[in-house]
């Protein structure tokens, strides 16, 4: 029970949700810490690492096999999807696009671990709003489409307001839409200049904003993108395979599909920390885009 009650507390630091760019007001700077950058980067690698070995040892230890050996495997893949982020934030064409697949074999690590299967023999690799599911031992390669991800993406394509951008897509490794000089709104949560939503990111195409702003945006919302990739991987993913084969027509779905519940599901949380600031995954996003 204490393992458990941990590891619900160190998942919810990083649950990924629909998010907004922004440290108080939208045009303003990331929040000034007064820790040196190290302490930030290091106390961001152990938190994905404590998450990761987590989730790997309960899960295991759930099955009756052993918490610390799954513990340590499930580390070292967290420590992966920190890598992955810390990349995708960063300002290079293609930073997404590898940050993301590097955070995707950590992900995978720790999904692995939690099944005990060895540490690379299955990978689960996000390519915009397609999942290539790689069984290494076999050789087998099983295309998956994310249903929400792919629909997300239909919308943005369709609706008049945006944009779809090639190039920043290319490089996010995840479709990006951006406004026609407008910001974000997010209703009740107000406005925005940057919103990750269910495998996609939308950014406000508001020119006096300025180019720093937008990269910084972008390198903001990446880090969401990775943060709801993880939590697919690892615990909405296997909550699929054992609901879906239980429901009529669930077995031919999943042959080719994902329904990619991570973040709208884990979106309900929200309430449970009103504002942005004060919520961890923002903190992490924010952080290691500034």
């Amino acid at each position: 029970m204490r393992r458990g009650a941990a590891c619900i507390v160190a998942l919810a630091a990083l649950l990924p949700t629909p998010a907004a760019a922004q440290c108080g007001g939208f045009l303003e700077d990331p929040c000034p810490l007064d820790a040196p950058r190290w302490v930030g980067e290091f106390t961001t690698l152990s938190a994905n690492a404590l998450i990761g070995g987590l989730t790997a040892g309960i899960l295991q230890e759930l099955r009756g096999a052993s918490f610390a050996p799954a513990f340590v495997r499930g580390a070292l893949g967290g420590a992966g999807v920190y890598a992955g982020k810390r990349i995708a934030a960063e300002r290079f064409s293609g930073a997404g696009l590898i940050g993301r697949q590097v955070a995707a074999v950590g992900s995978s690590v720790v999904r692995n671990a939690s099944d005990d299967v060895p540490a690379l023999d299955r990978l689960i690799l996000p390519v915009g709003p397609v999942r290539l599911y790689v069984t290494r031992s076999t050789g087998a390669v099983r295309p998956r489409i994310d249903a929400l991800a792919l629909g997300w993406t239909i919308y943005g394509v369709l609706e008049d307001e945006i944009d779809f951008d090639w190039s920043e897509s290319l490089s996010a490794g995840a479709p990006v839409f951006v406004t026609r000089g407008k910001v974000i709104d997010r209703h009740h949560d107000g406005q925005t200049t940057g919103l990750a939503e269910s495998g996609i990111v939308i950014v406000a195409g508001v020119p006096a904003f300025g180019a720093a702003h937008r990269r910084r945006v972008l390198a903001h919302e990446r880090v969401h993108i990775i943060q709801g990739d993880h939590i697919f991987t690892t615990w909405t993913d296997p909550l699929e395979d054992l609901v879906l084969p239980r429901l009529p027509g669930g077995n031919t779905f999943d042959r080719f599909a994902d329904i990619g519940i991570s973040t709208s599901v884990l979106s309900l949380l929200v309430p449970l920390i009103p504002k942005y600031d004060d919520r961890p995954w923002e903190m992490e996003s924010t952080f290691l885009a500034r």
